[in-house]
């Protein structure tokens, strides 16, 4: 039987992405959000997925439409997909699980990724904030020692090589057991597009 998948990352590394693109698949995977078990009707699921990314929306406004699924196993056969950002919660049983990770090893540009979506340490820093306020918190967040990978990962890839780099989801894919279609890809294409020129810095 294949096993579940958790996406467990850091914030500001793609991981909801990596969640819709994952379920985007043709495979028997799904989710459960709020009450609903989305995965199988995949309408329900561009549907979710374009609520959530919208191209007139600012970037640092995006968490406002973040949907979290929940760590609540479905009864079946269907392969699962869990999100989780930073950690796993300790009661949850993982013994069925595959937890992959997507990070993004330069630490400028994640920290690029955190300000321009204000999330991760950037999560509660003011909006208009001036230019002082904003290097003096930049700067103490970018002396601190940190990891941009999960300990004990069973798959771990750059997100930035990820999107550029369609080698990249195809072993992503093969680990997974699952077949890349265009829904997948065309979730990918809208996505940088909904990030504007910002992609464009930070792949290169």
């Amino acid at each position: 039987m294949k096993k579940n998948i958790c996406i467990s990352y850091k914030g500001g590394t793609g991981g909801f992405f990596i969640y819709y693109y994952i379920l985007g698949s043709d495979s028997n995977l799904v989710s459960k959000i709020s009450s609903i078990k989305l995965g199988k009707h995949k309408k329900m699921v561009d549907q979710v997925f374009y609520q959530q990314y919208r191209k007139s929306s600012d970037l640092k406004d995006w968490k406002i439409t973040e949907r979290w699924p929940a760590f609540e196993k479905l009864a079946g056969n269907e392969r699962q997909v869990f999100l989780s950002c930073d950690y796993i919660p300790a009661q949850f049983d993982t013994s069925d699980l595959v937890v992959i990770n997507p990070y993004i090893s330069d630490k400028r540009k994640w920290l690029r990724m955190q300000v321009e979506k204000r999330c991760w340490h950037f999560y509660e820093f003011p909006k208009n904030s001036n230019f002082k306020e904003f290097f003096n918190e930049y700067k103490e967040i970018y002396k601190k020692p940190e990891n941009p990978k999960i300990d004990n990962a069973d798959y771990s890839f750059d997100f930035l090589r990820f999107l550029q780099d369609k080698n990249e989801r195809k072993n992503l894919c093969d680990f997974l057991k699952i077949d890349i279609t265009p829904r997948m890809e065309n979730y990918l294409q809208y996505y940088i597009e909904c990030h504007g020129d910002l992609f464009n810095k930070l792949i290169k």
